[in-house]
């Protein structure tokens, strides 16, 4: 069973919704490590490679609303360590990609970067949610609001 679910992820959402702002969907993510960085860590040991990378990996929380995107960064059971959000009206450039196993979504603030991949498992509904962020940051078709 998933860690999260679309019970406990819009619930972390919520409260930083703005009056009247309705959530439509919310994906989980998380950024790796560089595979550069990664592979001297995992030929040192299996076990202290593992941690490493998973001490250095950054879990993510976005949801999309009818007036911005927002980035939770959270560690453990959703506490969040900082909150991010880009105005639907402002949006900067978006990259994103969908493939057999994650959806990529790459946003290219100057000021505020964020890149994450979205594991098609990462929790009930990941996929379909994140392919509609997709569709709605890109333009492109694919996802239903």
């Amino acid at each position: 069973m998933a860690r999260f679910d679309d019970n406990n992820v819009p619930a972390a959402i919520l409260p930083h919704l703005e009056p009247g702002e309705q959530l439509y969907h919310w994906a989980f993510g998380v950024k790796q490590p560089s595979i550069l960085l990664m592979i001297p860590l995992f030929a040192l040991a299996i076990l202290p490679g593992a941690i490493a990378t998973a001490l250095l990996t950054k879990n993510y929380i976005i949801g999309l609303t009818d007036r911005r995107l927002i980035v939770l960064r959270f560690s453990g059971k959703l506490q969040v360590k900082e909150v991010s959000e880009y105005r639907l009206n402002n949006m900067p450039p978006v990259e994103a990609s969908t493939g057999p196993i994650f959806t990529h979504i790459k946003v290219k603030d100057p000021q505020r970067p964020f890149v994450a991949k979205f594991h098609r498992m990462g929790m009930p509904n990941n996929r379909m949610h994140s392919q509609a962020i997709e569709a709605a940051l890109t333009g492109r078709p694919g996802g239903a609001r």
